[in-house]
């Protein structure tokens, strides 16, 4: 499921590229629906009290204060370390503008947006296209969200490094941009598909809810 060659990005592809610019020193902040959960399983953590995440019952617009709250201490006791701070689309936008708190304090915090203009599920751009030509408010699902964003842009006002990624070629590089900056934020808004989900389970019982 990492193989994008043939289509556009998808969350194992992000999540597996990714893994390669992290050390164990790194500190994972995440929260999101399925950028959260497949996250977990993806991303792992080879040291304790290394990845604040927005727990069992998924309280959204805790990653940016946890990756605040994080990235001040390192700043002051751990500076080898560094802060990732992963966030679906809908996630960020719970507490985005804590961006200008970390620019503010010129946090070196790399956050990656797993962007599929939706909640769990987005539409894609010809879908918005038509629901523009009549009332979008009951064309489209509520948990959809407009179409390439550029979510990035917010941090740059602020005076942070964004990047709209929507190649495996440009994650790469972004990445590396991103992780070779040590003095200022970074945003990677990486679109992904739309439709993109969690790879089929074998068992019924792996995401089975007992609430």
């Amino acid at each position: 499921m990492t193989d994008t060659s043939n289509g556009p990005l998808n969350y194992y592809a992000v999540f597996d590229e990714l893994n390669k610019h992290l050390d164990e020193n790194c500190i994972i902040i995440s929260e999101g629906a399925n950028t959260m959960d497949i996250g977990r399983a993806m991303i792992p953590n080879d040291l304790p009290r290394h990845r604040l995440d927005a727990g069992t019952f998924g309280t959204m617009g805790v990653g940016l204060g946890y990756a605040i709250a994080a990235a001040l201490l390192c700043r002051d006791h751990f500076p080898q370390k560094r802060v990732v701070c992963i966030e679906g689309d809908s996630a960020f936008g719970f507490s985005g503008m804590e961006l200008e708190t970390v620019c503010r304090y010129k946090l070196p915090i790399i956050f990656v947006i797993i962007n599929n203009n939706g909640i769990s599920f987005g539409q894609e751009e010809e879908d918005w296209k038509e629901a523009f030509k009549t009332d979008s408010t009951l064309s489209m699902s509520p948990t959809a969200l407009l179409p390439n964003a550029r979510y990035e842009k917010v941090l740059e006002a602020f005076g942070g490094r964004g990047y709209y990624v929507k190649t495996a070629n440009e994650l790469r590089d972004s990445l590396r941009l991103a992780f070779e900056e040590r003095n200022e934020s970074s945003m990677l808004n990486v679109r992904i598909s739309s439709t993109a989900d969690r790879k089929p389970q074998e068992h019924f019982w792996l995401t089975r809810s007992n609430l």
